[in-house]
């Protein structure tokens, strides 16, 4: 399973990175949308803000992806935006697909595959090994980015001089970072995930320090 998700999230960083060179658009790390609301937000809307750029980060990744059908977009948002934008895998489970399809399509047959996930996806994103796990990884490279985002802002409009960066813990914690310097001024500390982040998506959290 984990070997899957670096796979494809390896492939997802580097047609997403390839992209927006090409285009100049703008990092994902950029300034946050809606920081003014999320300051003055109590905890329950502030999720609320936190969900809603998690999902446009997603969908503006699975156009971007070319594992989706262009045509299917508006069901995708409506699917995503249904389930809350916190559950890594939107599809329903209750129609899928048989082991004879599953071997056509040359997907795993030892897992069960939404139909309705499969009806959105281009050929590109079938004949990726484990499709299923490619919302996921989008999901979660989202997630983990816009609330860093949002706690480095915070911690700049709460005068916070020196944050750390912090695993989560797990199997799926970068290594590269258990090496590197955890502490930094607010002013320079580097946007995760670093460059050379091991993770199939990058769970570091970023926390005030008062050493």
């Amino acid at each position: 399973m984990t070997s899957n998700l670096f796979e494809i999230a390896k492939k997802i960083r580097e047609i997403l990175t390839e992209k927006a060179l090409r285009e100049g658009r703008q990092s994902s790390m950029s300034a946050a949308k809606y920081l003014a609301a999320y300051l003055e937000a109590n905890p329950a809307k502030q999720n609320e803000i936190l969900r809603k750029e998690t999902l446009e980060g997603m969908m503006e990744d699975i156009k971007n992806s070319g594992f989706f059908k262009p045509e299917k977009y508006p069901l995708l948002e409506k699917i995503i935006t249904k389930v809350g934008g916190y559950n890594n895998d939107p599809f329903s489970y209750n129609d899928c697909l048989t082991d004879e399809e599953k071997q056509a399509l040359h997907i795993n047959a030892e897992n069960k595959v939404s139909r309705e996930m499969v009806d959105c996806m281009s050929e590109a994103g079938i004949s990726q090994t484990e499709p299923r796990n490619i919302i996921p990884v989008i999901y979660y490279m989202n997630y983990f980015t816009v609330g860093r985002k949002y706690k480095l802002l915070e911690f700049k409009a709460r005068g916070v001089q020196k944050v750390k960066i912090v695993n989560v813990g797990g199997d799926l914690d970068c290594k590269v970072i258990e090496g590197h310097e955890r502490v930094f001024p607010l002013a320079s500390v580097p946007l995760l995930p670093l460059p050379e982040c091991d993770a199939p998506y990058c769970r570091c959290e970023y926390a005030p320090c008062d050493d």
